[in-house]
């Protein structure tokens, strides 16, 4: 976002809300989509079960680093119940967090279209707070044209 603010590149892809994108670039919705905890059940055996935040805080919470907003939207989550999170694990790749999830090195919160059938050693984890939704967004600035091929591109993705 801070590229695109500085005009250094024409369209970002990147999650909603996020805290940079600011009121003069134009947003598209691209996709809905929920964050989930998930993690091995023969490590960590909550399926079935619907676990608290705070109870979570016991386990091994493996995350996206510090800088990203999926990082900053699970450290809100956290705040707005009171709750610290300390991540035992931060690291830049949603496919990372599913690995080190699937051998048992702690629950991973990822965004549940990093998902696919084939991971069948995982189970998602239910939590007693409702988790809100967010969004997969194209961002680019209202006031500055774009090419065709930035029009055709975003057009693609929105479909």
């Amino acid at each position: 976002a801070k590229m695109l603010e500085a005009n250094q590149v024409d369209i970002i892809v990147t999650n909603s809300p996020n805290s940079a994108l600011i009121n003069s670039m134009h947003i598209e919705p691209i996709l809905e989509f929920h964050d989930v905890f998930i993690g091995n059940p023969d490590f960590f055996p909550l399926e079935g079960r619907t676990v608290s935040l705070q109870e979570l805080q016991n386990h091994p919470i493996l995350m996206l680093t510090k800088h990203s907003t999926t990082s900053e939207f699970l450290h809100n989550l956290f705040l707005q119940h009171s709750l610290d999170l300390v991540p035992a694990i931060e690291l830049s790749s949603n496919d990372l967090l599913i690995d080190l999830a699937k051998i048992g090195l702690g629950i991973a919160f990822v965004p549940d279209f990093c998902l696919n059938e084939t991971q069948t050693s995982l189970s998602l984890i239910n939590t007693k707070e409702t988790l809100p939704s967010r969004k997969l967004v194209a961002a680019y600035h209202g006031n500055i044209p774009l090419s065709t091929a930035a029009k055709y591109f975003i057009e693609q993705l929105t479909q």
